[in-house]
């Protein structure tokens, strides 16, 4: 696993993939700012109560209150964002390794443009809920890294395996397959969460996670061929 997570790694980065690359992050950073914006938009609006009332101290601590919680509800928000700007190009990423690293296998199925979307909008949406739902635990140290891998490991490890497999099998099949190998692809997830927990880099994270999971995809089928 180890192999297949240096060998994305170097991929992610090679002259092929740099123009995907350009082009995702650069959206991710726009709509992170569109993000931000209605943050403070949000702030802006908060009733001001005045420095008659309590000497100004309850707007201040309003307003110190308010931006702690929006940087805090921000930094959950952002691998999201960065998976749903991402999957729009998962299907490119994905067959770019697949010719490459394995021109001998028959090439995968490019999923429909519009269901890609609606792909990637569902799985953000999970990742937004489950990880607003996980935020008072983020709180916590210690207690909120480990459960940020597991938890970001778990969905990560399923849906980019899941996006890759049905490239090449049925649904049924692509579950099954997931599910008898489901402690592997956990663990490759969870590379791809400590991945995203590394400043910048975590902009590049689905490029990295859809060409480990092609790889660990690779290796699974294999094995169950033999």
């Amino acid at each position: 696993m180890l192999s297949d997570a240096l060998r994305a790694l170097r991929e992610t980065f090679s002259p092929p993939f740099r123009r995907v690359m350009v082009i995702s992050v650069g959206l991710t950073i726009l709509v992170l700012a569109l993000f931000g914006a209605g943050l403070q938009w949000a702030l802006a609006a908060m009733p001001v109560f005045g420095a008659d009332f309590a000497g100004g101290w309850v707007d201040a601590i309003l307003e110190f209150v308010a931006r702690f919680l929006a940087v805090i509800v921000l930094i959950p928000l952002v691998h999201p964002v960065v998976s749903l700007v991402a999957g729009l190009f998962l299907e490119n990423i994905a067959a770019r390794v697949e010719a490459e690293d394995y021109p001998a296998d028959p090439p995968g199925r490019d999923q429909p443009f519009w269901q890609s979307i609606l792909t990637a909008i569902r799985f953000t949406l999970v990742l937004i809920v489950v990880n607003l739902l996980a935020l008072p635990f983020y709180l916590v140290p210690v207690v909120n890294v480990v459960l940020f891998w597991v938890v970001n490991g778990y969905l990560l490890g399923r849906e980019f395996f899941e996006l890759v497999a049905l490239r090449h099998l049925p649904p049924a099949e692509a579950q099954g397959l997931r599910k008898r190998h489901a402690f592997r692809i956990f663990l490759a997830g969870v590379i791809v969460a400590l991945f995203t927990t590394v400043p910048i880099l975590n902009l590049f994270a689905p490029l990295f996670g859809t060409a480990l999971m092609v790889h660990t995809y690779k290796g699974l089928a294999a094995r169950s061929r033999a």
